[in-house]
């Protein structure tokens, strides 16, 4: 073997594993001439550690790369891998089981449940997860702690300010230790000083090597990802890492 070739192997074998890979991914919905083709062959690989921001303008496609992402829906044709499984060949309470275990979720409207507590929000994925309640206790304790919330676990959703409901969605996205962060324009409802305390927060998870992709229309937002994809009319159209950013 070359030394060439010695190199080439150490680097593939030094390089992140990856958490999710699709291939050729098409979707479309409707049938004949009112089918609309939503994505059209999506090539796309994130490794562990990447921090991703998914950019493009409205109908570009985004949306429908998120739902597929996130397993809330089954790309028309094409492979998906996600933490070693293929997600089209999945049952439904596979994917039930994939979306809880793998994939902690943040969304733009915070999806707290009113009438319950912080803590209790955050302990909910391990409730459905089967966890018992002294160990859902510790540990939802340990998330509400990285996003800064241990003073307002007994607080419910309607005594928090917009920017401390999204660090306790933050935190029930992480109770479960995912594999990948999914987060849906999550400072879309926030201002300007919020929307740094969020942005802060993915910032420190990707120091930790945490995999976070990032759905958002917002440049400033883009900006603090290593990586940016632009998708328009269904295609990635460029992606590109931020310069000056380290991974």
């Amino acid at each position: 073997m070359s030394i060439a070739t010695q190199a080439e192997t150490v680097a593939a074998d030094s390089a992140p594993p990856l958490v999710l890979r699709l291939d050729g991914i098409h979707q479309v919905y409707g049938a004949g001439e009112a089918a609309v083709f939503a994505l059209r062959g999506i090539d796309l690989a994130v490794a562990s550690g990447d921090y991703l921001a998914i950019m493009g303008p409205s109908g570009s496609g985004k949306s429908t790369l998120m739902n597929l992402l996130g397993c809330l829906d089954i790309a028309s044709e094409g492979i998906y891998e996600l933490a070693g499984h293929n997600v089209s060949e999945l049952t439904e309470k596979e994917l039930a089981k994939v979306r809880n275990r793998e994939i902690g979720f943040v969304f733009q409207s915070f999806n707290l449940v009113p009438r319950m507590s912080a803590l209790a929000n955050v302990e909910l994925p391990l409730s459905y997860g089967g966890v018992r309640r002294i160990e859902r206790r510790r540990r939802a304790m340990e998330a509400l702690d990285m996003v800064g919330l241990v003073d307002r676990a007994d607080h419910q959703p309607q005594e928090l300010s917009g920017g401390q409901q999204q660090r306790v969605a933050i935190a029930r996205a992480l109770v479960t230790s995912p594999t990948l962060v999914l987060a849906d324009e999550p400072t879309g409802n926030l201002d300007s000083a919020s929307t740094e305390e969020i942005l802060s927060i993915f910032d420190h998870l990707a120091g930790q090597g945490r995999t976070i992709v990032i759905i958002t229309h917002e440049e400033h937002v883009a900006q603090r990802a290593h990586r940016v994809l632009t998708i328009s009319d269904g295609l990635i159209v460029a992606d590109r890492f931020n310069e000056g950013i380290a991974r």
